[in-house]
């Protein structure tokens, strides 16, 4: 399978927030094996597993990344937006107060890790797979 920016932008309207699981499953399906999301740059990238790789915008957000990073506040912000309460931009922005810049989502891994302003991971996250 091609990998097509307008199937990603069909996938991310289809499913948000709550549904991530399911985005993920859709991007494992499109043969996507890596999703960086880069919130300062409003940048995001995804590779195919035949070397392919798309770069995209996305959200960038309106406040500066935070030099110090509150894991407590991190964890709080996921749970919070895992649990619908918040939209994407919203996520991001709370997601730069506390000092994320980044995420690196391995599809193969099932694992999604938070990066800080020193290239730090902060927290990985296993995604849940159905």
């Amino acid at each position: 399978m091609t990998l097509s920016l307008n199937k990603i932008h069909q996938a991310h309207q289809q499913y948000t927030g709550v549904d991530f699981p399911k985005l993920f499953k859709a991007f494992k399906d499109m043969g996507i094996i890596v999703n960086t999301v880069n919130i300062e740059q409003g940048e995001t990238s995804y590779i195919h597993q035949d070397g392919a790789e798309i770069t995209d915008e996305s959200v960038k957000v309106a406040v500066p990344i935070a030099q110090q990073t509150h894991l407590a506040l991190v964890k709080d912000i996921l749970q919070r937006h895992q649990a619908g309460e918040t939209d994407f931009p919203k996520f991001c922005d709370e997601m730069a107060r506390a000092g994320i810049y980044k995420w690196y989502i391995d599809i193969i891994a099932g694992t999604c890790a938070y990066i800080d302003k020193e290239n730090q991971v902060l927290i990985t996250e296993n995604i849940p797979q159905s």
